[in-house]
C-alpha cells in the first residue's frame, strides 16, 4: 500500500511530512507484503431469484515494508483497481450526489459533511473507516475516511480522507464527523465504477456489465494515486453501509474480491479475498 504525494497546500505541513497524507484507496506495495480481507454483514443472504439483502460491507488492507524508510523512489502505488463479485449490488442512486468541487481543498470533516453529508455511504457510527501512513518509517499519520457517492460523468465514489500530519502528535479522532475540526491536511480521491474485466470469470460478470443505476458486476477504479501523495499506506479499512446489498449464489457459497496494485515503476501486484455465505 502507499499513499501519493499531497499538492502542495501550506509550507508548515510540508516540512512535517514531505507533502503528507493519506492515499485513501491504497493499498499494495512491491517493496513489502501485502494484505487484503473483505467481509459483508449479515452473512445469511437470499439465493438467486429472491432478490438481495442490504448489508455492510468492510475491505481491509495492510501493508508491511521491507525498507519503510526508502519506498518513495519507486514503487508508490498508481492505480487500485477493486473487482467485486457479481453478486454485490451497487444503487448509485441510493443517495444523492455529490459534486467533485464541494470536497476539493483542504476542508474539515465537519466542512465535508456540512456539503455532501446526505451523500456519505460510509458508516457514521463504529466501526468507522480509518487510514495509516508511514513517514519514511519514522512515523506514522493517521486519517480518518468519509466514502460519498458521487456525481461524475461516470458513477464515482469520493474518497474523502482528512489526516493529522505531525510527528509531535499524529493521532486524530474520526467520530461524530459532523462537527470534527481535527487533522490538518485533506486528499480526495475519486474512484470509477465500471464494469469488471471478462478475464476475471464467472464470479465477477453479470449481464447488465455495471451499466445500469443498480449495478452488478463492477469494478471500483481509483487511478492517478500519485497526483495526491507519496508516503507508504500501511493500513486501510473501509465500512461502506448504504447502497450495498448482496445475495449468496455461487458455489462454493462466497462473495469474492480481487484487487489489482499497479505502481508507477510498472509493476503489478494481485491480491484476492472472500467472505463465506449462507
Amino acid at each position: 500500500m502507499r499513499i501519493k504525494r499531497l499538492k502542495r497546500r501550506s509550507a508548515a505541513v510540508l516540512a512535517v511530512a514531505v507533502a503528507g497524507a493519506v492515499a485513501v484507496a491504497g493499498v499494495a506495495m512491491a517493496s513489502g507484503n501485502s494484505t487484503v480481507t473483505m467481509n459483508f454483514t449479515p452473512s445469511a443472504l437470499p439465493p438467486p431469484g429472491t432478490g438481495y439483502t442490504n448489508g455492510k460491507l468492510n475491505v481491509h488492507t495492510h501493508t508491511t515494508y521491507t525498507n519503510p524508510g526508502n519506498v518513495n523512489p519507486g514503487g508508490a502505488t498508481e492505480r487500485a483497481q477493486l473487482y467485486f463479485d457479481d453478486d454485490i449490488r451497487i444503487n448509485t442512486n441510493a443517495v444523492p450526489k455529490c459534486q467533485t468541487s464541494q470536497l476539493s481543498g483542504n476542508i474539515t470533516m465537519k466542512t465535508a459533511m456540512a456539503r455532501c453529508g446526505s451523500s456519505r455511504i460510509s458508516t457514521a457510527t463504529a466501526p468507522l473507516s480509518t487510514a495509516q501512513a508511514s513517514v519514511n518509517g519514522a512515523f506514522n499519520i493517521n486519517g480518518c475516511v468519509i466514502i460519498f457517492n458521487g456525481a461524475g460523468t461516470n458513477a464515482e465514489i469520493l474518497l474523502f480522507t482528512r489526516v493529522n500530519v505531525s510527528q509531535a502528535n499524529p493521532n486524530i479522532t474520526c467520530a461524530n464527523a459532523g462537527s470534527n475540526e481535527q487533522g490538518n491536511t485533506s486528499i480526495l480521491l475519486k474512484g470509477d465504477l465500471k464494469a469488471n474485466p471478462s478475464p476475471q470469470g464467472a464470479d465477477f460478470a453479470d449481464p447488465d456489465n455495471c451499466s445500469a443505476p443498480i449495478r452488478n458486476g463492477c469494478q471500483l477504479d481509483v487511478n492517478n494515486i500519485t497526483d495526491t501523495a507519496d508516503l507508504p499506506l500501511t493500513d486501510f479499512n473501509a465500512f461502506v453501509a448504504k447502497s450495498i446489498a448482496a445475495r449468496c449464489d455461487d458455489t462454493p457459497k462466497a462473495l469474492n474480491l480481487k484487487v489489482k496494485f499497479t505502481y508507477n515503476d510498472a509493476t503489478v501486484d494481485n491480491r484476492s479475498a472472500s467472505k463465506a455465505c449462507t
